[in-house]
């Protein structure tokens, strides 16, 4: 056997070829996945501040409400003037809380609108009157095609970031095999029919023929083992890469699986805790009708009940960016054809 017999340098460019043009269909299904991934979590934080804002806008209406009552009492002579001033804080500091939230959410609003195109190429910007999905849970898993068996720790097939490296591997282990022939001896034949009369079909007989081999191989062939060493080399670093890539894309996967099932205990913990922080405030509210309790007690309760409802909705947004991180661990891309 001689160089060339299997595998030449034209050949082997042509099989790099067609695996560098699969690979490159995989760089572009991570490049979707990455894209889809950091698109959610801007909407994901755009929900979160419209939680944000629709609390604050709940609890400035009871602040208002409750300080025309304190003031009109105060008119009567029912209760001290003093009163006025802590119902009038109350109010300012809810005021507040919701112009921070609007603001925010006008900067989540842009952002998210970084990934908003028609198909022209040209930008769209999301409009003040349009609101996020609020019961998102139910839909998650259908919005984001997020398959409803999955093991967790397991990777599914044709994940993009393993079939770009397992291809990679394929193109090494090409150029190792090009490497590997030039070790052999280089063998030419030549064949050559003798005539004086070229243009006469009959004047080629096989007795007037000439023919000859040439063979040719480098005494140390120093060069060339090196260049096949190295390309070991690299094919050994690549199948250590793509088992490290496998190895923490099944622990991430597994991590993930873990926080989301966290976060859904945490999300039942944050709702019994908002349901008693009602609880205690509307019982403190009713002790002051009756004249037994006071402002300060009503506005500690309210405050509880405001930090526990944004604990809750600081829970969701960790759950649905766990959600996120799921979707982009499992490489799962969209048909883009």
């Amino acid at each position: 056997m001689g160089q060339g017999m299997f595998i030449n340098k034209r050949m082997a460019s042509l099989r790099s070829a067609k695996i560098y043009r699969e690979q490159s269909v995989a760089a572009r299904d991570l490049m979707v996945n990455d894209v889809l991934y950091n698109a959610a979590l801007a909407y994901f934080d755009w929900l979160r501040v419209y939680n944000e804002m629709i609390i604050y806008e709940s609890f400035l209406e009871n602040a208002a409400e409750r300080f025309k009552g304190i003031e009109q009492n105060a008119r009567l002579g029912e209760i001290p003037a003093i009163d006025t001033v802590e119902a009038r804080i109350s109010v300012q500091n809810r005021r507040l809380d919701l112009e921070q939230a609007r603001i925010d959410l006008v900067r989540e609003r842009l952002d998210l609108s970084n990934f908003l195109w028609l198909d022209n190429n040209t930008p769209v910007e999301l409009q003040p009157n349009i609101i996020p999905e609020v019961e998102i849970l139910p839909k998650i898993d259908e919005v984001m095609n997020i398959p409803g068996a999955i093991i967790p720790g397991v990777i599914p097939e044709n994940h993009p970031r393993l079939r770009s490296l397992e291809l990679g591997l394929r193109a090494l282990e090409v150029n190792r095999r090009l490497m590997a022939n030039r070790l052999l001896p280089a063998i030419n034949l030549e064949y050559n029919f003798l005539t004086q009369e070229p243009d006469q079909l009959q004047s080629f007989y096989r007795e007037n023929y000439k023919a000859g081999v040439s063979f040719s191989f480098p005494l140390f062939l120093r060069k060339e083992r090196g260049e096949l060493r190295l390309a070991s080399f690299r094919i050994q670093d690549a199948e250590l890469d793509l088992k490290l890539n496998e190895r923490q894309l099944e622990n991430r996967i597994l991590a993930t699986f873990q926080e989301l099932e966290s976060y859904s205990v945490q999300t039942q913990m944050a709702e019994e805790m908002v349901k008693n922080y009602n609880l205690m405030l509307a019982a403190e509210e009713r002790k002051m009708s009756f004249g037994e309790s006071s402002l300060f007690l009503i506005n500690t309760r309210e405050i509880r009940l405001i930090e526990a409802r944004l604990k809750q909705n600081d829970i969701l947004n960790k759950f649905l960016y766990a959600k996120a991180m799921l979707f982009r661990n499992l490489g799962i891309v969209p048909n883009v054809d």
